[in-house]
């Protein structure tokens, strides 16, 4: 009895580790097909055909290209790279078939021939991330390509790839990197089928679809790279691509994304890197040192490549319960629907990335800033070369969205739209590569998701203002007090600098006149262009000029052409003179405006209540909203309402001259452990007077809200 039951136990025993084996090489190989159908479908076959007869006739029969230089080690563009990306190509042909090149003993000869030489030359980049991250994933891809299509390479020479894989410390790793090393990590499991090294991998892979207070996800949404730098696109893109692409691959087994990361990751597809997008344009904030690259604001590709290979096509597939927002994304940027297509009014200020998104069906003005909690916007690999000074309050106004759309080498980069700068001769380029820390803490911002307030206390480049900017529906005033420099050129704050559309037109004395260049002004006018109108109410020393300018790729990124370029440019800036002593500043957009409202419309709902270096306060009569930057204790007084505080803040007043007022107040230092505030309406009984515990750790700087019962 007890040798039949050991048996019978023994056999169960037997029963369930072949089971397990089986299932688990049956989710290799579930996974390894959604990998190999994945990089199929990213091909399109007419151009895989024309690229290989261009680029086959180059191999030379040790498996190496004359046209490539494997001594090469350059950061960006590194040409032996080529060679594995040909060898992709190749073997692509030959597993494709209805691909010319299917089942050609000749290319599989080639390929093999081709990836001996590789493994012998080893090439190196100094760049890292072409050693640790795109080398091993390309090698990985053609492993899966041969090893799923039941392609068999001498046994010695996969394993030495395989071996050659071995790069980058996934664990050490932070963010998009982590993520493309746990990538190439996941090849060399499927191709093993290693079930403990296809559990690090994908432990490895979705552990940043996590909030960080380093570099990765932030808890306010946003996304951090190199260092505390925002990358909402650049690194955020391709983080939200690999994601996808990786969950994809792994639905269906037992390795599958949870909900809770799931939830994560459409949360901040949708709510922040969406919202950057004006029709098929993203704001070129985000964008990184990546501003200086051909056709980066244009976001076609993650709507294209395969439906489901897209970017919002892996989106979709990962759950239904955002399709509709991403088919209407999807119709805004395929340009099926208007830019304004089913956009829903938000305001955000993201305050571990000190940037504000304010969107509206018209409109869309975003604001980049820096502080010393982040990182001024990069130079590095020879990219960017003259964005010294975008983070210093520049602005982001788009109504089509292309109005930025590959602008950027003929810009005049101290005239970046919103910011405050020397005026030089020439167009300054860095001096520190790779980020640099910003100076001041007074940067940041108040939101009631709909309304709200930022703040720039800048200072730097021997150049010191207060920069703020007040958010409603119609409008965004921008006010700037305290102005200062000792610098031998002329100060200047630039409104915007963005392809001239159509005629630039100035509404004074009750008439509309065709502006070509205006010097000054001394009463409010209204200057008008491309359905945009800017208010000036007050006298100023305004520049307009709607000129030819010229320049070249090779000016903001050196690997790309010196050819020239040239268009017409709208430039519209104040000059504040040389050495200016509290300078000010005050200028509403108005997107969406017609040339006959211009006429008729003289911003009666907007009251500037104050511009200082104290304080900067503005009142939307229309709204019943005000909105307070307080740079030290202070009072502020209107007519309904006063509020006062004992340290330095922003506060937003909803419901003003009601007995129910709703505050939302932030502390841009992310310092204060609390504040007192006071505030008294003509409709209210008593003061309300309060100690306000603020938020703190990863939310301080966050907005908090109450309502006055």
């Amino acid at each position: 009895m007890r040798k039949a039951l050991f048996k019978i136990i023994t056999l169960i025993g037997i029963f369930i580790i072949a089971f397990s084996k089986l299932y688990g090489q049956d989710e290799f190989q579930i996974i390894q097909s959604k990998i190999d159908d994945y990089l199929k479908a990213e091909v399109k076959n007419d151009l895989l055909t024309r690229s290989i007869a261009a680029d086959w006739p180059r191999q030379l029969k040790d498996g190496s290209y004359t046209d490539i230089n494997y001594l090469s080690k350059i950061e960006t563009a590194w040409p032996p790279l080529l060679h594995l990306k040909r060898l992709n190509y190749l073997t692509l042909g030959f597993v494709i078939k209805n691909n010319q090149y299917f089942n050609n003993q000749e290319v599989l000869a080639s390929i093999v021939c081709g990836l001996r030489y590789w493994y012998a030359q080893n090439p190196s980049s100094n760049n890292w991330f072409q050693n640790d991250i795109a080398v091993p994933t390309a090698i990985g891809e053609i492993l899966i390509l041969f090893n799923h299509n039941h392609l068999q390479l001498p046994v010695s020479l996969q394993d030495s790839l395989l071996q050659r894989m071995q790069q980058g410390n996934v664990y050490k790793s932070i963010g998009a990197n982590k993520l493309d090393i746990a990538t190439h990590m996941l090849y060399r499991a499927c191709i093993t089928k290693d079930k403990t090294l296809m559990t690090t991998a994908l432990k490895q892979a979705f552990y940043p679809i996590s909030f960080t207070s380093r570099e990765g996800l932030q808890y306010d949404y946003s996304y951090l790279q190199h260092g505390p730098q925002l990358q909402i696109a650049s690194y955020g893109e391709v983080f939200l691509k690999g994601e996808y692409k990786v969950a994809s691959w792994v639905q269906g087994t037992s390795y599958e994304l949870s909900a809770d990361k799931l939830k994560i990751l459409n949360s901040y597809l949708i709510n922040s890197y969406l919202k950057t997008i004006r029709g098929r344009y993203i704001d070129f904030n985000t964008e990184g040192r990546g501003i200086s690259r051909n056709d980066i604001l244009d976001k076609k590709s993650i709507t294209e490549a395969s439906v489901n290979n897209s970017l919002l096509g892996l989106a979709k597939k990962s759950g239904p319960e955002n399709t509709d927002l991403i088919n209407e994304a999807q119709d805004r940027i395929n340009q099926i629907q208007a830019s304004s297509f089913k956009i829903l009014p938000s305001h955000t200020h993201f305050w571990k990335a000190d940037y504000t998104l304010h969107t509206r069906q018209a409109y869309s003005f975003n604001v980049r800033t820096v502080s010393k909690r982040t990182v001024r916007t990069e130079v590095g690999n020879e990219e960017n070369l003259l964005g010294k000074f975008l983070p210093d309050g520049s602005t982001n106004i788009q109504r089509s969205g292309a109005e930025y759309f590959n602008i950027m080498p003929i810009w005049e980069w101290d005239k970046i739209p919103g910011i405050t700068s020397r005026d030089y001769q020439i167009d300054q380029p860095f001096t520190i590569e790779w980020g640099e820390r910003g100076v001041g803490s007074f940067t940041g911002g108040v939101s009631d998701s709909l309304y709200g307030a930022s703040v720039y206390d800048f200072n730097y480049n021997e150049v010191t203002a207060k920069k703020a900017w007040f958010f409603f529906d119609k409008q965004v005033v921008c006010l700037g007090a305290g102005i200062n420099s000792f610098a031998s050129q002329n100060i200047v704050t630039t409104v915007n600098q963005s392809w001239l559309k159509g005629k630039v037109l100035a509404y004074a004395d009750e008439k509309i006149i065709r502006v070509k260049s205006k010097k000054s002004i001394s009463k409010p006018i209204w200057i008008w262009h491309d359905s945009i109108g800017y208010y000036f109410p007050d006298s100023a020393q305004l520049q307009i000029t709607n000129q030819k300018q010229k320049g070249s790729r090779a000016k903001i990124n050196a690997s790309r052409s010196k050819s020239a370029i040239a268009g017409k440019v709208f430039k519209m800036w104040f000059n504040h003179g040389v050495d200016p002593v509290d300078a000010t500043y005050a200028y509403i957009v108005r997107p969406g405006i017609s040339q006959q409202e211009m006429k008729s419309n003289k911003q009666q709902e907007i009251k500037i209540l104050s511009n200082s270096k104290t304080m900067q306060a503005v009142k939307n009569e229309t709204l019943n909203i005000l909105q307070v930057v307080f740079y030290e204790a202070g009072v502020l007084i209107d007519e309904n309402v006063t509020i006062t505080v004992d340290q330095p803040c922003i506060v937003l007043v909803k419901n003003v001259a009601t007995k129910n007022p709703e505050i939302h107040l932030a502390d841009p230092t992310q310092k204060l452990k609390e504040l007192n505030i006071a505030i008294s309406t003509k409709m209210m009984k008593t003061e309300d007077k309060r100690l306000l515990v603020l938020p703190k750790d990863n939310f301080a700087g966050s907005t908090m809200s109450y309502i006055i019962y």
